[in-house]
């Protein structure tokens, strides 16, 4: 249990410290989205439709009618899934 708390622990401050750092709410708007993975609006927008962004799985975002949203989470593991590939390819 105690193992259980400090992996939460972690990824709570690993989160908070994404968020943070590219200024980031709990929710966000496309623009928003694409500011924190370094591309354009347009490349976000094209990314939900063909599923990959930079070569990898596109973040996971959600539709409330006509509106997209991303989650903070969901674009941090987005990032570290690049950065772990990234480590794999050198």
């Amino acid at each position: 249990m105690k193992q259980l708390t400090q992996v939460n622990s972690s990824y709570e401050e690993r989160l908070q410290a994404f968020k943070q750092r590219h200024n980031l709410q709990e929710v966000n708007t496309s623009k928003e989205a694409a500011a924190a993975c370094r591309v354009s609006d347009f490349t976000m927008r094209l990314s939900r439709s063909t599923g990959q962004l930079l070569g990898t799985p596109a973040p996971k975002h959600k539709k409330y009618g006509r509106t997209v949203r991303y989650y903070a989470a969901d674009l941090m593991e987005w990032h570290e899934q690049g950065s772990n590939q990234e480590a794999e390819a050198a």
